[in-house]
C-alpha cells in the first residue's frame, strides 16, 4: 500500500458524502452518476479495509474513522486553496523569485540601490544576488543557476541561447594616490603611464579586459604589479600608493571628491563601456518584471 493508492479523485468524491451525507446531492455538485459516486465510496473502503459510512433507513453517518478521515480531506482542501492562490499570485506578479548574478562593479554599486526602490514597488518580489566576475557570472546563468546575468563590457559567449541586452554606458577612470607624481602634473602620456606598476583585477574581469583591449589598440600594454578580486582593495591599495589602476567612476567618485584619490589626466585616452543584461528566454513573470524595471530605469543610457 502506497500513497499512489488514495487518488485526489477519492478525496474529493468522499468529501463531497461526508459533507452532504447525500449521494445524490453528491452527484449532482459533482456532475457524475449516483452509481459513480456509490462506486468511489466503495472502492476507497475496500482499498483500505476501513468502513467510513454507516446506511441506516436511507440515510448515511460517518462513523469513527470516516470523522477522522474527513477532518484529513478538509485539511487538503485547504492546502490545495492556498495552492491555487500561490499560482494566482504569481500570474498577478504579486509574489516572485528573481535569481540574479552580477558582476562587481554592477552588484557592489549599481544594483543595490535599484533593488530598494524596485522593492519599494514590488515588496511581494523576492531578489537574490550573487556577485562574482563576469565569466563566473555568465558560466552560472549558462548552467540555469541564475535567471539574469548583468555584466561589465561585450561577454564573449558561444552559447546562441543567451539573449543579450545593453542597458547603460560607464567610463572607466585612471587614478593614483595624491602622493603619486601623476597627482601634479597636468597632462600624462600614454608612454608615462606603461612606465608605472599596475594594480588590477583578476583575470576574468570585464573591467581588466576593457582595459587591457582598448590600450592594446594604442599599441600600449601595462606592467600588473598586483592583482586582486576586490574593487575595494584596490582602491585602498592605490591610495596608499603601491600603484596606479583603472576604475569604474561609479566606484570612486566618492574618493575622488573626499580627495582619497586623484584622477590621473592622460592625453587623448578615454575608456567606455556598456553594461548588459543577459538571458535565457523564461516563462518567468517576476524575472520579466524586474527586467522592464531595470531597462527602464537606463533607457537614457542603452542608446
Amino acid at each position: 500500500m502506497n500513497v499512489a493508492d488514495l487518488s485526489l479523485h477519492h478525496v474529493v468524491v468522499f468529501n463531497s458524502v461526508a459533507k452532504t451525507l447525500n449521494m445524490s446531492k453528491s452527484a449532482k455538485e459533482l456532475l457524475v452518476t449516483q452509481s459513480a459516486i456509490s462506486q468511489t465510496i466503495k472502492d476507497l473502503e475496500t482499498k483500505f479495509s476501513v468502513k467510513l459510512f454507516l446506511r441506516k433507513n436511507r440515510r448515511l453517518y460517518l462513523t469513527e474513522e470516516g470523522k477522522e478521515f474527513y477532518y484529513y480531506t478538509k485539511k487538503i482542501f485547504d492546502i490545495l486553496e492556498e495552492a491555487k492562490l500561490c499560482l494566482e499570485n504569481f500570474n498577478t506578479l504579486k509574489k516572485g523569485r528573481v535569481s540574479i548574478g552580477a558582476s562587481m562593479t554592477i552588484g557592489n554599486y549599481l544594483l543595490p540601490e535599484l533593488i530598494v526602490k524596485f522593492k519599494q514597488t514590488y515588496p511581494d518580489i523576492d531578489l537574490s544576488l550573487f556577485i562574482a566576475n563576469s565569466s563566473e557570472v555568465i558560466e552560472k546563468l549558462r548552467t540555469s543557476e541564475i535567471d539574469l546575468a548583468l555584466i561589465e563590457g561585450l561577454p564573449y559567449t558561444n552559447d546562441k541561447s543567451i539573449k543579450i541586452i545593453r542597458f547603460a554606458k560607464d567610463k572607466l577612470t585612471f587614478i593614483c594616490s595624491p602622493q603619486h607624481k601623476f597627482a601634479s602634473q597636468q597632462k600624462v602620456t600614454l608612454k608615462e603611464l606603461q612606465k608605472e606598476q599596475f594594480i588590477m583585477r583578476e583575470r576574468g574581469s570585464g573591467t581588466r579586459q576593457i582595459i587591457e583591449a582598448e590600450l592594446a589598440k594604442l599599441g600600449a600594454h601595462v606592467k600588473v604589479a598586483y592583482e586582486f578580486n576586490n574593487p575595494e582593495a584596490i582602491k585602498n591599495a592605490v591610495s596608499c600608493n603601491l600603484g596606479i589602476s583603472a576604475l569604474s567612476e561609479l566606484i570612486i567618485k566618492n574618493e575622488i571628491q573626499m580627495g582619497m584619490l586623484k584622477e590621473i589626466p592622460i592625453t587623448n585616452i578615454k575608456i567606455y563601456r556598456w553594461f548588459y543584461l543577459m538571458k535565457i528566454n523564461s516563462y518567468n513573470k517576476a524575472q520579466t518584471i524586474f527586467e522592464n524595471y531595470l531597462l527602464e530605469n537606463f533607457k537614457n543610457q542603452s542608446k
